[in-house]
Order: C-alpha cells, then structure tokens, then sequence
C-alpha cells in the first residue's frame, strides 16, 4: 500500500495550518510519547514525521538522542527541515512509503520507534507486517510508541468519539471547526478509504505477538490513543 496515492500535497498543506486544531492535546500527546522512550544517544525514527512536531520533543527532551525524521510527502519533509534546522545534524530528514518494506532495513538498530497519526492509514496486515519489522529492527531494550486514531468497538462508543474530538475542534475556534468540517477530517463522521483505523485491543494483540514485551495503552481522548511496548533484550 502506498499512502502517497491517496495523501496529497494539499492534504499536508492543511494539516501543517490546522493540525494544532485538529489534534486533541498535541501537546500532551507528544510529552507522553517522548516520556515513554529512552533512546539515550542512540536514533529515533519517527515515521511520517510531518512538520516536526513530535521530532522537536524528541530533541528537546533526550538532548542527547537523533532523530529521523520519515515523511512521504516533500512538504512535510521541507517545513520539517526548516522548523529544525537548529538542531543540526540531530536531525535528518527521509524520504519513504510507510507500507513499503524497503526503508525497514538500516545499517544501525534505531533505538526508538515512534508515530503520530499515521498508522491508521495502514489495513490490519499491514499494521501487523509493520509492528514484526519493527521488532526485529529495534535495538533491544528499544521501544516503539505509536500516537494514532484507534476504531471504536460498537455504535455508543462510536458516537462517543467523533462527539468528543468534535467539541474539541469547536473549542478552538469557529474557524478551524469549520475548516474540519469542510475538510471533512474526522474519519469517524467522513468515513474514506485513506483512514483504516483498527481498534485498540486489536493492536495491543498484534504488537504482542511481534515479540514486544510491557505492551500497554498510556493514554486515550476522543478516538486518539497512544499505545506501545518495549524489546527485551
């Protein structure tokens, strides 16, 4: 599956403008990521990257980490760039296709994995193939934390999520929600074939059965959750 058939350059356009209205607590969201990894001096990959936001904590918070930062589309990978470009070589920048298998054999074992709203692009074989890769790409000792869209489990929680990330959107303003209504962004109320959420206890299962160890939800709100679990050594 490549997510470049279906994410376009306008579609990254409108996620570098909104994305701090789109996304409940990005904030909180990318401090839980980043307490839930220790890379020490080692590299982080942060697949689909996007504008650099959670590559950002990720040097500010493990000041002596790198981080990869893995993006498909040449806009994201450009502002994220731009937006890092203090930190020198503690940042790079790639080019991939996060459903190819290609960019999933590297000269080094990354001592993190970690990724916002981008996994759910993915079906569920291929979140499966990708949680097994990781696996045996990690370090041991090495962790992944994926920050996604997860799929409700029956109608009431459903409508429970899209009901919440819409009041959400609605508190930051009348222009980013009718800009994420416009947009049609909410995958729980528009419904398209780029969004492929699974649910939770679903990828808590396949995650343990790639061999991680201390797999566990950290945090959940409106639909989003961040979840992970650690290689042993």
């Amino acid at each position: 599956m490549s997510t470049t058939a279906v994410w376009s350059e306008e579609d990254s356009a409108s996620f570098i403008r909104f994305a701090e209205h789109f996304v409940p607590d990005r904030a909180e969201q990318a401090a839980v990521v980043t307490a839930m990894v220790d890379p020490g001096r080692g590299t982080v990959l942060d697949l689909c990257c996007g504008a650099g936001g959670l590559s950002r904590r990720l040097l500010l918070d493990h000041p002596d980490c790198r981080v990869v930062g893995l993006d498909a589309s040449d806009a994201m990978l450009a502002e994220a760039s731009r937006q890092l470009a203090s930190f020198g070589d503690r940042f790079r920048a790639e080019r991939f296709d996060l459903g190819s298998p290609e960019w999933r054999r590297r000269g080094t074992a990354p001592a993190a994995v970690v990724s916002s709203l981008a996994v759910h692009h993915l079906t569920g074989d291929e979140k499966q193939a990708l949680y097994r890769d990781m696996h045996e790409l990690l370090a041991p000792g090495g962790s992944i934390v994926i920050a996604d869209l997860v799929q409700p489990v029956g109608d009431r929680a459903l409508e429970l999520a899209r009901r919440m990330w819409d009041e959400w959107v609605r508190a930051q303003g009348d222009e980013a929600h009718r800009a994420f209504h416009a947009l049609e962004w909410s995958c729980f109320e528009y419904p398209d074939e780029l969004d492929k959420p699974s649910p939770l206890r679903d990828q808590l299962q396949w995650l343990t059965e790639a061999g991680f160890g201390d797999v566990d939800a950290y945090w959940m709100k409106a639909g989003h959750a961040i979840f992970g679990g650690t290689k042993h050594a």
